[in-house]
């Protein structure tokens, strides 16, 4: 699991019908930097992702998402999901190894 803040959303015109009660979001992947508490910084073009959404996040959330085979676990059928919102996170407490 990686954790990430939530920049956008995308909005489908024609949706599949797994995605039915959710949503999909753009999730920009945390640093190493950012867990110490410093300000969110551009990270590199196509370093963001699309994940889906289910548990209610919005714009600025810091989101757990999981990807690959593990994304596809909540769905009962085949999901063309690569990433998938498994927390909302409240707090982050890091202590960088000494």
């Amino acid at each position: 699991m990686r954790l990430g803040t939530v920049i956008g959303r995308v909005t489908l015109s024609h949706k599949e019908p797994v995605y039915t009660g959710g949503r999909l979001l753009i999730v920009q992947p945390l640093s190493r930097e950012q867990f110490a508490g410093k300000n969110m910084q551009q990270l590199p073009k196509g370093s963001s992702l699309v994940v889906y959404d289910e548990l209610g996040a919005g714009q600025g959330s810091i989101v757990g998402f999981t990807e690959g085979a593990e994304a596809t676990q909540p769905f009962t059928g085949d999901a063309p999901v690569d990433a998938y919102v498994a927390c909302i996170v409240d707090k982050i407490l890091y202590q960088p190894p000494v």
